[in-house]
């Protein structure tokens, strides 16, 4: 679930780090401290809405202007003026898609231009609570980056459906010249393939450089950063993905975690069209889901298809952990061991634990608790089950137990990740 302070956290984190501004002001409710990087500027000046009025005297020039979700009590025409008093190079402005004061990028985009900036970088982010929320991004129309503009459009999905393979978020962008991310971890797998430019990644206390129709990937897990050319920055696609098949199916390509990229891919204009279509089918609905499922199947075929040794070497025991986790997913609500997974799959239990191993990085055991507890996570989010129900129907040995796996995967008890789903939901 994905709560609308979060994002907007994340998101202020972001824009605050990446832009060359030297003061700040950001408008919006409640409290931004935590994502402001003071040492950077000379000055930030933060503004709550809910403690003063919307109206907002005397403001100084500034080399950035946050606005968060208070367009709609503002109204563009005095956004606007807002922005005619403050000039400041950069503007970042985030809304409800569907609001009562009837504003749209379309609308605002416009105003704008004819206040000489102009829109490179949107978001499109489907919350928790049904709502879509916009992100918009301007730019006085000087060159500030030199003569390539940069631009983001990404899509992410709000509710991971728990399917063997899921996307998770995707999109394009054209970097500013040193444009970083990083040094950070991931929770999922994300592909990028590079369409134009240069730039580096960093990983593992290794560094390599990367240009035009390469691909590099981020493991979950492992700290990564990668950053944009100084003089040729580059312009790249990526899609987020996640599920029991992704490290079976990527186990046959040719990325690993020692050297995270594929140079000079053959296929490389065909991986970039399924990476559009997977944006251009997306959706808040299940069945925008599943299509995009499909189309992720098929971008990562065109890896496998490439993979120069097709790993051979690896494919009993990748055959033998694809045969396990189908067992596990379809009887993981029934108090199944290790030992009936390896009979079903007519291995060893020492052996079912080298093929996971080797395959997935994790032992059988790992695997299967972690599985049983996304599924709680769901239930507990949707349905009024009580915490014993809960665990009798994900084949735990007692709710005690079942207790104790969800506090040590994610720090908190069922009940605490209960209450704030609800608290999410309700937009507390």
């Amino acid at each position: 679930m994905i709560s609308t302070e979060k994002v907007l956290l994340e998101m202020l984190a972001t824009q605050l780090g990446k832009y060359p501004a030297s003061t700040a002001i950001i408008l919006g409710e409640g409290d931004p401290s935590p994502a402001v990087p003071w040492e950077k500027f000379n000055s930030v000046r933060i503004l709550d809405t809910r403690r003063q009025p919307v109206v907002i005297p005397r403001l100084e020039p500034s080399d950035l202007l946050v606005v968060n979700l208070i367009l709609e009590k503002m109204g563009c025409d005095f956004f606007v003026n807002v922005i005619d008093r403050v000039k400041p190079q950069f503007v970042c402005c985030s809304f409800y898609m569907e609001n009562s004061s009837g504003i749209t990028e379309e609308i605002l985009a416009g105003r704008l231009l004819q206040k000489s900036y102009n829109l490179f970088s949107r978001n499109e982010i489907s919350l928790s609570n049904g709502k879509t929320l916009i992100h918009l991004d301007f730019m006085v129309s000087s060159h500030v980056f030199g003569t390539r503009e940069p631009s983001r459009f990404s899509y992410k999905v709000a509710s991971r459906e728990l399917m063997s393979l899921s996307v998770y978020n995707v999109g394009f962008q054209k970097c500013e010249a040193n444009y970083q991310w990083g040094p950070g971890v991931r929770d999922h797998y994300v592909i990028h393939y590079v369409v134009s430019g240069c730039g580096r990644i960093e990983t593992l206390d290794k560094e390599f450089s990367l240009k035009e129709g390469d691909c590099f990937i981020c493991y979950p897990g492992t700290q990564i950063m990668y950053r944009a050319d100084a003089r040729d920055p580059w312009e790249y696609e990526w899609i987020g993905f996640a599920g029991a098949d992704a490290s079976v199916i990527l186990n046959s390509t040719d990325f690993t975690r020692d050297a995270p990229f594929v140079r000079s891919v053959a296929n490389g204009r065909k991986v970039r069209d399924k990476i559009r279509e997977i944006y251009d089918a997306r959706g808040r609905g299940f069945s925008n889901s599943i299509r995009m499922t499909g189309l992720l199947h098929e971008l990562l075929a065109c890896f496998v298809d490439e993979s120069s040794s097709r790993k051979t070497h690896n494919s009993a025991a990748r055959e033998y952990v694809r045969m396990a986790v189908d067992y596990m997913m379809e009887n993981y609500s029934y108090p199944i061991s290790i030992e009936d997974v390896a009979s079903y799959v007519g291995i060893s239990r020492s052996q079912m634990f080298r093929c996971f191993e080797s395959v997935l990085g994790i032992s059988p055991k790992e695997y299967l608790t972690d599985y049983r507890i996304k599924q709680a996570c769901t239930m507990l989010e949707s349905t009024s089950l009580n915490i014993t129900a809960i665990a009798n129907s994900l084949g735990f040995e007692s709710s005690l137990y079942f207790s104790r796996a969800f506090h040590k995967a994610l720090s908190m008890s069922p009940s605490e990740y209960r209450k704030n789903s609800v608290d999410q939901e309700s937009g507390k």
